[in-house]
């Protein structure tokens, strides 16, 4: 049994550990993967909300001429600016 055993992980420990490697750092990296899954939710969110702002009240042009940037350009900086 022991011999048999052990041809066995002489043959395969490499995979097994690289393996094993690989599991060990997928779980390492999940709460960073998480943790960018919810920016971008709050950017997207925080973007719209910025959009709306933008557009009610009224102060396009005045953006556009002080920034030369669009309307979605400038929602996009408010959105990021607000999740950090």
């Amino acid at each position: 049994m022991k011999n048999k055993f052990y041809e066995w992980w002489k043959n395969h420990r490499r995979v097994i550990t690289f393996g094993g490697f690989i599991i060990l750092f997928g779980f390492y990296l999940t709460p960073v993967i998480k943790e960018a899954k919810y920016k971008n939710i709050c950017v997207t969110l925080s973007s719209k909300g910025a959009l709306t702002k933008f557009n009610e009240e009224n102060i396009r042009e005045k953006l556009l001429n002080e920034t030369g940037l669009t309307i979605e350009d400038l929602a996009k900086i408010e959105g990021y600016k607000n999740c950090i």
